[in-house]
């Protein structure tokens, strides 16, 4: 159940050899948030204040349609947003993160300190894989925002506008957070994106979860490090091979 381990992300944040990692990216994220936050309610007031100007007296009967239609979309832009600025700037600290959820899944107790060699190899390997899901997300991202763009302005079928929004996001959290675990066990991004495939409902459910967790904001804060240790059980327990779970080198 993709529930059960968004949840279980927020109970390990505070497990020993755990949490001492959840300071740094909360910090970023506390940053990140003021200016995204800030910056989606100017979007919101003026551009929806301009569109609807444009909206003879006889359509005021859709303008509730409109508002609920652009808000809901701007939401998922919002969540959406927040966790891609904020992944690229924590990736090494949500690295260390998912190493650490794993040394901890595999002893139930507080795992040994990380050896400085060990943690630059995480932030390394940390920093290759963004730069390869960079590949894989970028023109998607675009072909997305294009088609979203273009059916905007379809009645009827705008509505299905948040719709193909949420989905692509969910799906691009669960490969984002999913890709900490796997790295961790030297699997290949293609081979991690035919695992979440292989296990769609899951990997779906959870990434709608994370989505919809960023999208609230002060929840949001704490929500992108509880995906990165919800992931990671989430990986270990359901979707990597038994026995695959044993504490880090």
């Amino acid at each position: 159940m993709p529930v059960k381990y968004f949840v279980k992300g927020f109970r390990l944040l505070a497990k020993p050899g755990i949490r001492a990692w959840v300071l740094l990216p909360l910090l970023i994220n506390v940053l990140i948030f003021a200016l995204i936050t800030g910056a989606a309610v100017h979007f919101f007031q003026l551009v929806l204040s301009d569109y609807l100007g444009w909206l003879p007296e006889w359509l005021d009967f859709v303008t509730w349609l409109l508002w609920g239609l652009f808000g809901s979309l701007l939401i998922i832009v919002y969540g959406y947003t927040f966790a891609v600025l904020a992944n690229l700037v924590g990736a090494p600290f949500y690295g260390i993160l998912a190493e650490r959820t794993a040394a901890y899944l595999s002893t139930g107790a507080e795992s040994r300190p990380l050896s400085a060699t060990t943690l630059r190899q995480v932030v390394v390997s940390t920093l290759r894989r963004e730069a390869r899901k960079m590949v894989y997300f970028l023109p998607r991202v675009f072909a997305v925002v294009l088609l979203s763009v273009l059916l905007y302005f379809v009645p009827v079928v705008n509505l299905l506008v948040p719709v193909m929004a949420f989905l692509w996001g969910a799906w691009s959290m669960a490969v984002e957070f999913l890709d900490y675990p796997a790295d961790l066990r030297e699997v290949s991004f293609d081979e991690m994106l035919a695992q979440a495939r292989a296990r769609r409902p899951l990997s779906y459910g959870f990434g709608a979860l994370a989505l919809l967790g960023t999208s609230v904001p002060v929840l949001n804060l704490l929500a992108l490090p509880a995906a990165v240790t919800g992931a990671t059980a989430l990986w270990f327990e359901e979707i990597a091979p038994a026995g695959e779970v044993e504490a880090p080198a």
